[in-house]
């Protein structure tokens, strides 16, 4: 059960994220609310994109020791 767990959780993350895009391009006023919502939209996927970047690399610098011990033996 732990390998769908994952999958479905990310689903149900992309799901609301574009639900709430969606209700949030409907309430705001169209001229100005498209320039804010699109803007806000490139604000939080920077936002996002960062801190998966940043945790890639922390899990690849935690692999890194691990790997120099197997490679010295």
């Amino acid at each position: 059960m732990n390998r769908y767990r994952k999958p479905i959780i990310g689903g149900l993350v992309g799901a609301s994220t574009a639900g709430g895009w969606l209700i949030m391009d409907l309430i705001l006023p169209e001229p100005i609310g498209d320039y804010l919502l699109f803007g806000l939209m490139g604000a939080v996927n920077a936002a996002v994109g960062w801190q998966f970047v940043r945790m890639l690399d922390k899990k690849q610098n935690e692999n890194e020791p691990q790997e120099l011990q197997a490679q010295s033996n």
